[in-house]
């Protein structure tokens, strides 16, 4: 059950959207009520880097005709933004905060989440025989027109740039420089948490079994960050090795576990070895990869 902040949020973008476009919006009892599969749909789509929302509507009783045709595809344009707002704002940023933390502490994120599922497309539409309207809308994760590009600033801006932590085990590092020039150089880091529950987000860790924080939102380039996210996510390690993030030769660690923050326990940053660990930071001093974001996490 979702909570009554998160529908007043969404419920107040939404009707922006209404009264700014003079919208006739249906009552909720006349529009169908979404299956399982229908939901499913709506929800953000990591792998594809989308996010997808399904919207109904009627016309006013009295109109027919073209006209009525054109006031139900509205009605269901702004069923979509709505459906669109309240996924968006359930989107993990991090283990412990929402979009919708974002957009309720910030009036600078609000406007830009409001604008970017103002601006969703409609990749689908559908007239039904019963005169109502079926749309479904999407809008992108990354890029500048993307989710991204209202929430990784306000990320930036509570978290500096920081290096990554030195290479604790020499051996590992003799290791990785034998087969940096033995066999070139690791391209990116494929981290295989299949089966562990992880949950994505748009800022997740990888720490080792010490705590020690591997890779985070202080080692990015935040250009990067919105362009592609912080990691890429796959459900298959053969799936990830195609992503061009991962480059032909990714480094592929098995995470041991998933865990939250340190208020958290929404799992949503993978934990690997000590010396998974520093094999990563060992590859990433031979090829930045962590700052420009070579990373797949596997789910």
């Amino acid at each position: 059950m979702k909570n009554l902040k998160k529908k007043a949020l969404a419920g107040a973008i939404a009707g922006v959207f209404a009264f700014g476009a003079g919208f006739y919006m249906a009552p909720d009892a006349t529009l169908p009520t979404l299956t399982m599969m229908q939901a499913a749909e709506a929800a953000p789509q990591w792998e594809q880097g989308t996010i997808t929302a399904e919207g109904f509507g009627t016309p006013p009783m009295g109109t027919y005709g073209s006209k009525a045709s054109i006031m139900a595809r509205r009605a269901a344009i702004v069923d979509a933004q709505r459906n669109l707002a309240e996924q968006v704002s359930g989107v993990q940023v991090d283990a412990e905060t929402t979009v919708q933390n974002f957009v309720i502490s910030s009036d600078i994120v609000k406007t830009k989440v409001s604008a970017l599922i103002k601006g969703a497309v409609i990749v689908e539409e559908q007239q039904m025989p019963d005169g109502s309207y079926r749309v479904v809308m999407s809008m992108p994760m990354y890029g500048m027109q993307g989710l991204s590009s209202a929430i990784m600033p306000a990320i930036r801006d509570n978290t500096p740039p920081a290096p990554p932590p030195p290479v604790i085990s020499a051996t590992i590092t003799a290791e990785i420089t034998t087969h940096v020039q033995t066999r070139g150089g690791y391209t990116g880091v494929i981290v295989d948490a299949s089966g562990l529950g992880l949950k994505p987000s748009f800022s997740p860790v990888i720490y080792d079994t010490n705590g020690r924080a591997i890779y985070g939102v202080s080692n990015i380039n935040y250009d990067q960050a919105i362009s592609q996210g912080m990691v890429g996510y796959s459900t298959s390690v053969s799936s990830a090795q195609t992503l061009p993030r991962a480059g032909g030769s990714p480094l592929v660690i098995r995470a041991v576990q998933v865990r939250g923050g340190n208020n958290s326990t929404n799992p949503v940053n993978v934990v690997v070895s000590v010396d998974d660990g520093d094999r990563i930071l060992a590859a990433n001093a031979q090829s930045s990869m962590l700052m420009n974001g070579n990373v797949v996490f596997v789910r």
